[in-house]
């Protein structure tokens, strides 16, 4: 308020000085006049004292504008100083100014911070080539911006997002540098903030722990337990660090993951030293229980880890996956290179989906047939048809160096299509029997099925096709399956084989539902078998499992005479391996 009547007595006065101003030029000039002087300099005088007064009056507005510029400028110096930690220094970085929030973040008092250098709060894990850079930039008279992790008088970590510029002179000369910081501890993307700290230590070690059960907590819990499992865990994993690991910041990333990053000296023991601390660590944990709401939750992790700086979070997630998948006993992984060969893993893949491609294009995916024997006559009475790819060089390749490429490339219907097509047209040649790989995923397409029912409806493949179908835990339409598999036996006097029986997870009750024709045991059993009274047990009660359900038997593997004899004596209706015959194109067997 007294700022306006101010602002008011100063206009009055000023109006007074303009009015007695020209009130004395008009005598003056009046004057002339009368004494008959009056001539052409008396208008000019005239002029000259009335551009005098506007002058002072243009300036008057000038002063009220400028007034009113410097109360918003001052406004907005006390909006950042009460929203950013400011300081600045001298040309050779020493403090000669900080406001209150540098002061409150930094815990020292402001007389503490004056004078002195600014690296007092500078972080020990900071490596100095920031800070050179840093020089280099603002010496070069440009803007300075990073991530910059501080320490403060009592030692407590902190991040702030930096802004340091020079403030040049009216010759732009650099007289002082400034510094506008805000704090993102609590708001910056753990991701991102590990990121940034990962650039900003020279010997790193990032550890990752990973909820090992965590998709199985998806689904048992809502997401708010799930949520708050997360935050407790987050708090509550420092306490469970073995002693010799110090670690004294927890990244909360997504997905039930929680990483820690160290400076740490290299030696030649420091694999195996971290190995057995992060042993007694994940033994902690997997002993510890979380409790929410008078309820305990088991937690269960798995660890990965690398000392390498390069592609070390990369390395160090796919170390995650490889825990994820493994034994317990391989669920803490050493991730040093994983993401490097998990590259080469990737350019390998691409080369093999080319060959798969041009082997489509130029129609070299064929099929190699092996002879089955009826153990009873020594006939040759069908052959299974098994897939191959010829390569540009003419090399045939064997489905194990590719297949499984093609099935995650959208490749895979593409060479079913074409073995189902090579197969029927052998029986159209030669008039054999084949018999012809199916797994749950060739089924299940509603393509292939339809396909495999084109053909067998056929009149001319009545009776002479076999499906051998892979024992698969994976299987997602069972009943689609069943179905398909009744409306084959009908419609094509289709016989059902049960691949590598024996092997892994045998249900005898499911394997009923498949009513299979036959049963081929596993190679694993087969061979060596002469010589081996346990496998001879369990080919035993395989057979006379078979016999009991009228399935008949097929040994595969059968690469000798001694072999041969001896599944023909256990009573195994049907022998395949080398010694029957190799896989070769049917025009040899011609």
């Amino acid at each position: 308020m007294l700022n306006r009547y101010k602002e008011s007595f100063i206009l009055v006065l000023f109006v007074l000085i303009i009015g007695g101003v020209l009130t004395l030029e008009y005598n003056y000039v009046a004057s002339l006049t009368i004494k008959e002087e009056h001539n052409i300099l008396s208008i000019l005088e005239y002029i000259k004292y009335f551009i005098a007064v506007v002058l002072l009056f243009v300036i008057y507005i000038f002063y009220l504008k400028n007034k009113a510029s410097m109360t918003t400028l001052k406004q907005l110096q006390e909006a950042l100083d009460k929203t950013n930690i400011i300081s600045k220094t001298d040309l050779k970085g020493k403090i000669t100014f900080v406001n209150q929030k540098f002061i409150d973040i930094s815990g020292y008092e402001e007389s503490e911070l004056v004078g002195k250098n600014h690296n007092i709060v500078r972080h020990p894990e900071m490596p100095k080539d920031v800070f050179k850079k840093m020089w280099q930039t603002i010496k070069n008279k440009e803007t300075f911006h990073a991530i910059i992790k501080n320490k403060t008088k009592d030692g407590q970590t902190y991040f702030v997002d930096s802004t340091i510029m020079p403030l040049l002179n009216s010759d732009g000369k650099v007289v002082e540098y400034i510094g506008i910081r805000h704090e993102i501890g609590d708001i910056i993307n753990p991701a991102t903030k590990l990121m940034e700290d990962i650039k900003n230590k020279e010997n790193p070690c990032l550890i990752i722990v990973k909820i090992a059960n965590y998709d199985t907590l998806l689904d048992l819990y809502p997401h708010e337990i799930l949520e708050n499992l997360e935050q407790i865990f987050t708090k509550e994993i420092l306490y469970l660090l073995p002693e010799g690991l110090e670690l004294d910041y927890v990244y909360h990333l997504a997905n039930g993951e929680f990483a820690f990053l160290k400076e740490m000296e290299m030696h030649k023991n420091i694999v195996h030293t971290l190995s057995v601390l992060l042993e007694k660590f994940q033994q902690n944990i997997n002993q510890h229980r979380i409790k929410i709401n008078n309820l305990e939750y088991d937690i269960k992790c798995v660890i990965s880890f690398s000392n390498q700086k390069e592609n070390i979070l990369e390395d160090t997630k796919i170390g995650l996956l490889k825990a994820k998948n493994a034994s317990v006993q391989e669920s803490i992984v050493y991730a040093k290179d994983l993401s490097k060969a998990s590259y080469e893993k990737a350019v390998q893949n691409l080369k093999t989906i080319s060959m798969i491609e041009i082997a489509l294009e130029k129609n070299k995916i064929v099929s190699y047939f092996q002879a089955i024997m009826n153990n009873h006559t020594n006939e040759i009475e069908k052959y299974e048809s098994l897939i191959r790819l010829i390569d540009e060089e003419e090399n045939v390749i064997s489905p194990f160096f590719f297949m499984d490429v093609s099935k995650k490339a959208a490749l895979y219907n593409k060479l079913t299509e074409k073995v189902i097509e090579n197969s029927f047209k052998v029986v159209d040649d030669f008039g054999v029997n084949i018999t012809l790989n199916l797994s749950a995923l060739d089924i299940e397409n509603v393509h292939i099925r339809n396909l495999l029912l084109h053909y067998i409806t056929n009149s001319k493949y009545y009776g002479k096709i076999t499906f051998e179908l892979l024992e698969d835990e994976t299987i997602k339409e069972f009943n689609l399956i069943k179905d398909f598999i009744s409306l084959s036996k009908i419609m094509g006097d289709v016989q059902i084989a049960i691949d590598d029986f024996g092997s892994g997870y045998s249900n005898y009750e499911r394997l009923l539902d498949f009513q299979p024709d036959i049963l081929k045991i596993d190679g694993s059993l087969i061979k060596g078998i002469a010589n081996n009274k346990s496998n001879q047990n369990i080919v035993r009660s395989i057979v006379s499992f078979a016999k009991s359900e009228n399935i008949k038997t097929v040994a595969e593997f059968v690469s000798d005479q001694e072999t041969l004899d001896f599944v023909k004596e256990i009573g195994i209706d049907y022998s395949q391996g080398f010694h029957i015959g190799k896989p070769q194109p049917m025009e040899l067997e011609k």
